[in-house]
């Protein structure tokens, strides 16, 4: 772990975490391409379907597992701050 870096990016806070790194960067990206491959490899009706499915469950399931990121990657955080400065 880089903890300058997560100095940096626990200093814009949790919630920016859970919503930049969870809901739109895992959750949007990671919707469509599913949607987008669901599609090609098994077309379905209506098409708009799956990606409004998609759109609701996989952000929810970036919060979540941003939640889990940011747990872990805090207690690694403190653990070598308590290291560094015991």
């Amino acid at each position: 772990m880089n903890l300058e870096k997560w100095k940096r990016t626990r200093g814009k806070g949790k919630k920016r975490f859970l919503w930049v790194n969870g809901a739109l960067q895992w959750g949007i990206t990671t919707a469509l391409l599913w949607s987008l491959l669901m599609q090609v490899t098994n077309p379905a009706e209506p098409i708009w379907f799956r990606p409004a499915i998609a759109l609701v469950l996989f952000p929810l399931g970036g919060l979540v597992w941003a939640h889990w990121v940011w747990q872990s990657s805090e207690s690694k955080y403190k653990d070598r701050e308590q290291k560094v400065n015991p």
